[in-house]
């Protein structure tokens, strides 16, 4: 059985000596399972398949859980026990209370009815409808795709005008326009949304989602279907699938068994967008991720999740993280990755406190939660994650409003502690939408990081000179490439790390030591050359510039080739070398014959 492993109850655990034997011998037995507090619990077991479904029957009549379920169990003559599930029933479920809109600032402008489908859309809705969904169990997908759950949540009272009148007030207010004239608009939509959702309800022609290949719904549906209508057409088919598993576990499993990593692109896209609406509902991803001690590491784990190494030891989702992990990790569901992110983001920027069992320990967990998201290819999140950071560290502070941001930029910087880490922080909060207002504290902090007299104080002094090299090479490369910096700011920090650079190259005596008079040529042209191809400085740098000089003038002696195999006895052997020496060459960018 896919999912979480059923717990054993007492009375089940009695009779495992008898089923054991019973299986040992070949025949199937029938286990009932109920679902209670979202979890599945094997409650008896049964010889035959009519005795297990009346059992069944009966437990959930007496409204004591939430489901149950009839699962065969077989023993296969290698000794591996197949599970199937027979039966699948959900107990009614009772009117959703205190069904309220969530307050939300910001929501996307959609010009088309189209766009009404994206996910920022249903990100949209994730957090508007927060309450409504985590009683109904309903991903947004679930909710604008089937019929009978769409008009279910307009019927509700003041919740549908409630969300629509918030939404239009915030577009509105974004695009100078009409409250009144945008809530029209958005009425419009969603009527034409909720036509489209019941004439798909009424098709004669679409199938049922039977057994765990989904690409054949949507190769059936291709067939009858127009190509704008064929997505939309195969999500109405799955949302009848998912509508009927009334908790968030029962639905991932059910999405993850539809998942095959040789799936068309196309079929990986759909369910893609379904499993991010379904993370993107706080209390399915807190089932995910199981017991966290707090929200900072609560934030490590979703971290953790977006790039597929997510350690699920402790999640009841354990095997459909195991599928999920690598295709996170490879890049290939983008729409999950981006609402896991989103979700990270909005916690990390909220006042909720990141150790609430221990508030001494805040700083502590703020540098944790930063290092994390700090990857070798940059700050995972970029800008957002910068902006996010910078908010929370306000929390940290004793001001709020623009003067704490101010004293934040600072802040992250010295609780983060390493010149690299704040110069990319820097970099992309600057690139951000906070970073408009903060230009000030951001160019002087930057000028203060860069302005060192030593290079030990951008580096650990114990590193290896190459190490210390390859470090301030790296700010060079993204200082240089930070588009959010005006030239002149960009060019003085760079002429800076370039002294920086020339001086530790120049009393170390790097070249010379590489470059030694005493050497053979070809030992001193392979030290060089290698040096240059090796990136460890700027290629632009003067400091790369003094290594090129001594290059080219030992490239400019006569006879160069000759001298460089001198010595060396076989002519297989001298060929050997000279390919070597064109490679090494052609690596850092010079030619034999210089101008």
């Amino acid at each position: 059985m896919t999912g979480q492993e059923p717990v054993r109850t007492a009375g089940a655990v009695r009779d495992m000596g008898k089923w054991g034997a019973r299986m040992a011998s070949g025949r199937a037995d029938f286990e009932i399972q109920v679902l209670r507090n979202n979890h599945w619990i094997t409650e008896e077991y049964r010889e035959t398949e009519l005795a297990a479904r009346a059992i069944a029957k009966n437990i959930l009549a007496k409204r004591e859980c939430q489901g149950v379920r009839v699962v065969k169990n077989w023993t296969r003559a290698d000794g591996v026990v197949t599970e199937t599930i027979l039966l699948t029933e959900m107990a009614g479920t009772s009117a959703p209370t205190n069904v309220t809109i969530v307050s939300i600032e910001t929501a996307p402008y959609c010009r088309k009815t189209s766009e009404y489908y994206r996910l920022e859309s249903r990100s949209t809705i994730n957090r508007l409808f927060r309450k409504y969904i985590e009683q109904v169990y309903l991903t947004p997908t679930e909710l604008i795709h089937n019929y009978k759950a769409l008009k279910k949540v307009q019927e509700i009272d003041t919740l549908f005008p409630s969300a629509v009148d918030r939404v239009a007030t915030l577009q509105a207010r974004t695009n100078g326009e009409e409250p009144r004239g945008r809530r029209d608009e958005v009425y419009r939509a969603v009527a034409k949304m909720t036509t489209r959702a019941r004439q798909a309800d009424e098709h004669p022609s679409l199938p049922r989602l039977k057994g765990d290949d989904f690409e054949k719904i949507l190769e059936r549906i291709e067939r009858f279907a127009a190509p704008a209508d064929v997505n939309f057409y195969s999500l109405v088919v799955l949302s009848r699938d998912l509508v009927e598993r009334r908790n968030w576990l029962a639905k991932l499993e059910r999405l993850v068994e539809l998942t095959n990593p040789d799936q068309r692109a196309e079929v990986l896209a759909l369910l893609d967008g379904v499993i991010a609406d379904l993370l993107g509902v706080p209390s399915a991803l807190q089932d995910v991720l199981g017991t966290q001690r707090n929200l900072a590491e609560a934030l490590c784990a979703i971290a953790d999740l977006c790039e597929g190494r997510f350690d699920s030891e402790k999640s009841d989702a354990r095997n459909q993280i195991a599928i999920l992990g690598p295709l996170l990790a490879g890049g290939r569901l983008e729409e999950t990755r981006r609402a896991l992110m989103e979700r990270l983001l909005r916690q990390l920027a909220s006042s909720q406190p990141l150790n609430r069992h221990d508030p001494s320990r805040e700083r502590e967990a703020f540098r944790e939660v930063a290092r994390r998201l700090f990857r070798p290819d940059g700050l995972m999140g970029g800008a957002e994650t910068a902006e996010a950071l910078t908010r929370r560290f306000v929390f940290l502070g004793e001001s709020g409003g623009q003067a704490g941001l101010r004293q934040a930029v600072s802040g992250v910087v010295a609780t983060l502690s390493d010149p690299l880490f704040a110069v990319t922080y820097l970099l992309d909060l600057a690139a951000s939408s906070l970073g408009e207002s903060l230009t000030q504290e951001i160019f002087g902090t930057l000028r203060s990081l860069i302005g060192v007299k030593d290079i030990n104080l951008l580096v650990p002094p114990a590193w290896p000179v190459k190490d210390k090299l390859l470090r301030v090479t790296r700010l060079y490369d993204a200082i240089e490439l930070a588009t959010a910096l005006p030239e002149s700011e960009r060019h003085g920090l760079l002429e800076r790390l370039d002294a920086l650079l020339s001086g530790y190259i120049k009393r170390e005596g790097i070249i010379e030591k590489l470059d030694d008079p005493s050497a053979n040529l070809r030992d001193r042209a392979t030290r060089l050359l290698e040096f240059c191809a090796a990136r460890v400085l700027p290629p632009t740098s003067r400091a790369q510039a003094v290594a090129r000089e001594r290059i080219v003038a030992l490239l400019r002696q006569p006879n160069f080739e000759e001298r460089f195999i001198e010595g060396i006895g076989s002519l297989a052997r001298c060929e050997e070398a000279l390919r070597g020496l064109h490679a090494l060459l052609a690596r850092g960018g010079f030619r034999l014959k210089a101008d």
